[in-house]
């Protein structure tokens, strides 16, 4: 037995200032770092210990109140180590965590944990730290028209999904209370349907044959219920009928389709996010249903697109998790279904990543990862100089490297496209977790491109006072152009009743054509 610990000890000291992607050995287990006796200092042990579960943070990410009073204390207790500060906080089970989250005996010795607080807090700053420098956006949106619809009657504002319908320019708008709203925008955007879904729609694909297809999340809140639905709807005699097709999901959040297993079908790779638990899904089509495969069973999967990426003739994955293990990944498919992972991009715990597009910015030919970061709901809900928009250019052998970021505090919503018609590709980021006291307020930036990999930003010019969540480019007006309208989600709304008219979302009209 102490042959064998020392032989784990001198595994582990080879890890003291390896980063993780160059490891030869694996990490020993937390089981077995506990029964070890670590004589490390504290940024080893950090090392050895958070790199067990994620990345490895750096100090100066968080300032040193948020490590002390938040993270750390429930890093501590995940490794099942309790102390006497601990009286009054729920346990795991009470708040419906899943046995195994939090372990049930202790996984590291006091003394060493105390060596890793120190470690943090005393290399952390006693603030957060400020964004760098950047070019401060210009107010007004050049080409655009603000335009706030108005609704004489009240209802929550709510809104978890918004889709520009391709051929009608008919706005669907999915709501938090189990509705997905037709809104009509020759008519004012007045309401010409309203149908019943399951809780909190998030994504919808119209068919050929006038069904479309609806992923609802079941359950909006941080929860480990896998109520989420895959749901086809038909129209049969003037009323809206759901067909069951996916049930059982852990919190879903995106959902691709293609033929990933070369037998003419079509399948769904399906990004259950979850909570503690979750999982990233490819589901095959069959004569009996769906076979699930499970790709990353890990919690935060967000989402994904499904491109020829390695030019071998079938389709590949690329998804976004955003949870521990927050990143890109690569799944590369052998044309028969079967999947080999491999890490594009790798973040830090607190990076907060929410959105991506895969699309080449700069006209080079290779396709680039776009990526904002700004998740802002968990542990260290303050300010983070690293949250905002960032290009990975590709480099053309399939890796990627930052190219440009713009700091943004809590950006979470990404679209891409030519809004200005100049022939180069356009951004828009959305946040909705917003520094409020920043002027110009930035809940909304449009970044016009140059088409070599430069952005110019733009802000909106009497931007009405509103959580934005959501957003989606469309012609609504079917004169060629894109506009983009922006989900409107009050945090008010969940716990009183509204006092004001309904405010569903805000619209971009394009008027460049």
């Amino acid at each position: 037995m102490k042959n064998a610990l020392f032989g784990l000890a001198v595994v582990f000291m080879s890890f003291g200032c390896t980063p993780i992607s160059e490891r030869k050995q694996p990490m020993p287990s937390l089981q077995q770092l506990a029964s070890m006796d670590l004589k490390l200092d504290g940024p080893k042990l950090a090392e050895v210990y958070c790199g067990n579960c994620h990345l490895k943070p750096e100090p100066g990410i968080l300032d040193q109140k948020t490590w002390e009073n938040s993270v750390l204390p429930d890093m501590r207790r995940r490794l099942g180590l309790y102390l006497a500060e601990d009286m009054g906080v729920s346990l795991p089970e009470e708040r419906g965590v899943p046995k195994g989250i939090y372990s049930e005996y202790p996984l590291i010795k006091l003394a060493d944990w105390e060596k890793i607080v120190a470690y943090y807090v005393e290399n952390a700053p006693e603030s957060p730290t400020k964004q760098a420098e950047k070019q401060e956006p210009q107010v007004g949106i050049p080409g655009y028209e603000l335009m706030i619809p108005a609704y004489d009657f009240q209802f929550p504002s709510l809104t978890t999904m918004v889709e520009i319908h391709p051929e009608t320019g008919e706005v669907w708008l999915g709501h938090r209370y189990q509705k997905l709203f037709v809104l009509d925008p020759e008519e004012n955007f007045s309401i010409k349907d309203s149908i019943s879904t399951s809780i909190a729609p998030v994504s919808i694909r119209w068919n050929s044959d006038q069904s479309f297809d609806l992923l609802t999340m079941g359950l909006m809140d941080p929860a480990n219920d896998s109520v989420g639905k895959l749901t086809n709807f038909r129209n049969i005699n003037q009323d809206w009928v759901d067909f069951q097709d996916l049930e059982s999901l852990a919190r879903p959040v995106h959902v691709s389709y293609g033929d990933l297993n070369g037998d003419g079908v079509e399948d769904k790779v399906i990004a259950q996010f979850g909570d503690h638990v979750g999982r990233l899904s490819v589901y095959f089509s069959g004569l009996d249903g769906f076979e699930e495969k499970v790709i990353k069973a890990l919690p935060g999967a967000r989402k994904t697109v499904l491109t020829d990426f390695d030019q071998d003739g079938d389709l590949d994955i690329i998804g976004l998790m955003t949870q521990a293990w927050e990143g890109v990944y690569l799944w590369e498919n052998d044309g028969m279904g079967n999947f080999k992972e491999q890490v594009l991009l790798q973040f830090q715990p607190a990076f907060g990543s929410s959105d991506f597009h895969y699309e080449d910015v700069d006209g080079d030919g290779f396709k680039d990862l776009i990526l904002v970061n700004g998740d802002n709901a968990d542990l260290s809900q303050v300010l983070k100089y690293f949250h905002g928009l960032r290009i990975f250019k590709n480099q053309g052998d399939g890796t990627f490297k930052e190219s440009w970021f713009y700091p943004m505090h809590g950006a979470t919503g990404l679209e891409v496209g030519d809004f200005n018609e100049d022939g180069n590709l356009d951004l828009v980021a959305l946040a909705f977790f917003p520094d409020p006291e920043q002027v110009p307020e930035e809940r909304l930036i449009f970044f016009f491109g140059d088409g070599k990999g430069e952005f110019s930003p733009f802000v909106p010019e009497g931007l009405p006072d509103l959580n934005l969540l959501t957003l989606k480019k469309g012609d609504i007006d079917r004169d060629g152009d894109l506009d983009l309208i922006v989900g409107t989600f009050s945090f008010e709304d969940l716990y009183r009743r509204r006092k004001s008219d309904w405010l569903p979302f805000i619209l971009f009209q394009n008027n460049i054509r």
